[in-house]
């Protein structure tokens, strides 16, 4: 049978997040206290001295490395790779400086190893990053049949005067959201089972993420205070924009086009499922109180789709989706 949630195809993001708050408890020392609050938990903000902090990040490619595995399209993943973790730390204000990966691996074999390594590196030429260095693992008694794994590990430097914590987010201030190129590397888990077989779509699944650090980045240096928040569309859908602040809530009225592909996984999808677990064209937002036309602007300078998207509410945890529930209403996703 055809799965039609994300948890029916073998991931539980409410239980991989229940996870995440008992690590927190587990680990929690006194040094903890030294770091800097930072919005949404995509990085943590460790101080080097009174004024300037380094964020840190990691995150993997997930199930779309089978995908590329099966098509044989290795070249683009290590694009994904470097973007999950670039994305996400600039959703704290940090601009990215360094990346090392992690590749393991069965039995390591050049020309596929090769192609992996270039996408790395066209990544952190996307990102501003630097490739400083790496492990590689051949473990030929846990990776069989060609599978590999691949993690990465970046960081980013920012200063209190950049630094996006969320507590600037607030009721009446404009969302601006910016295009996805398609499914980035989120909800793969459930898409490789809707599209079954057809090679076609299973093609339009490795399209690359999309890498949106430089114009953050320049919106940062020209005017910090033009953006009050970043969301990263990654694991959760749009439940990330509650993230940022325990305050507020969204309603999103005039949205990004839908790329065809969700279009297709949808067919037999309650709309709120799709919105929980897919980017549905928009790999990111940006809250801004008077700068929209800015951030706009600049997004569009380096061929990004961005446009004012909704607003800021009051309606704290709670995010409206005008137009895509039953027959044209709404959806409201919790927190």
């Amino acid at each position: 049978m055809e799965p039609k949630t994300y948890a029916q195809a073998g991931v539980d993001v409410l239980k991989a997040e229940a996870f995440v708050t008992r690590l927190k408890s587990l680990s929690k020392r006194a040094d903890h206290q030294r770091l800097w609050p930072a919005a949404g938990g995509y990085a943590a903000v460790y101080p080097v001295d009174e004024r300037t902090a380094m964020a840190l990040t990691t995150d993997g490619v997930g199930t779309k490395l089978l995908i590329a595995l099966e098509l044989k399209q290795l070249s683009t993943i290590g694009i994904d790779l470097v973007a999950m973790c670039a994305n996400d730390l600039v959703c704290v204000g940090a601009r990215p400086v360094a990346f090392l990966d992690y590749y393991a691996v069965g039995k390591l074999v050049d020309e596929d190893a090769d192609q992996i390594m270039q996408g790395i590196v066209e990544g952190c030429d996307q990102a501003g990053l630097l490739l400083v260095g790496g492990e590689t693992a051949e473990m030929p008694d846990l990776y069989k049949g060609g599978h590999f794994d691949m993690a990465g590990f970046a960081v980013g430097l920012v200063s209190k005067e950049k630094l996006i914590t969320g507590d600037k987010i607030k009721k009446g201030q404009k969302v601006v959201g910016v295009a996805s190129s398609g499914i980035h590397s989120n909800g793969l888990s459930l898409a490789s089972k809707l599209v079954g077989n057809d090679k076609n779509l299973k093609e339009k699944l490795l399209e690359p993420t999309l890498i949106y650090t430089k114009p953050v980045n320049e919106i940062l240096d020209k005017k910090p205070e033009a953006i009050t928040g970043v969301t990263h569309i990654t694991g959760g859908g749009w439940r990330n924009m509650l993230r940022l602040s325990k305050d507020v809530g969204y309603k999103l009225t005039e949205l990004l086009q839908v790329p065809e592909i969700f279009e297709y996984l949808g067919r037999n999808i309650e709309p709120d499922e799709m919105y929980k677990t897919f980017n549905m064209g928009m790999g990111m937002t940006l809250t801004t109180d008077g700068d929209a036309d800015l951030i706009i602007k600049t997004f569009s300078e380096y061929g990004f789709t961005a446009k004012v998207v909704g607003e800021v509410t009051d309606s704290r945890g709670e995010l409206v989706i005008d137009g895509v529930g039953a027959r044209g209403g709404a959806i409201n996703l919790k927190e």
